[in-house]
């Protein structure tokens, strides 16, 4: 059995179209058992705000361009002098804008493709035993 490495990264956020500047924190979790997906869990004062489970690809894409339909979306744009990251998420009532600077995701990127490069994440998950374990039950 492979031995599972977790990834947890805690990168300075900011909460967009708020009145004034509202930081937040995103704690960034890649489990390598995991190799298709990224968590991300919002704290603000000290405060668990929201938990988002989302591709990781689209973090790897939209860290050069857009990317993303539906409920969560991601873009990278210059803001100031300030190169930065944007993540949208909507769960249809709701909807939230984060950033991050570009360099803070880039590291994130290049640790998580380090532990499992694009298009190995197959050696680290069996996609058809866990649909096989579903359907026998």
């Amino acid at each position: 059995m492979d031995t599972v490495v977790t990834e947890h990264r805690v990168l300075p956020l900011r909460l967009e179209a708020a009145p004034v500047s509202v930081p937040l924190q995103g704690v960034f979790v890649y489990r390598t058992d995991r190799p298709y997906e990224l968590a991300v869990d919002f704290r603000g004062a000290g405060v668990h705000l929201a938990r988002w489970v989302f591709s990781r690809e689209l973090l790897l894409d939209g860290e050069a361009t857009a990317t993303g339909e539906g409920d969560i979306q991601v873009w990278p744009r210059r803001q100031r002098s300030e190169p930065r990251v944007f993540l949208a998420f909507s769960n249809g009532l709701q909807n939230c804008v984060v950033s991050a600077r570009a360099k803070d995701v880039r590291e994130l990127c290049r640790r998580m493709t380090v532990l499992v490069p694009r298009g190995q994440e197959r050696r680290h998950y069996d996609l058809d035993a866990e649909v096989s374990a579903l359907l026998a039950h």
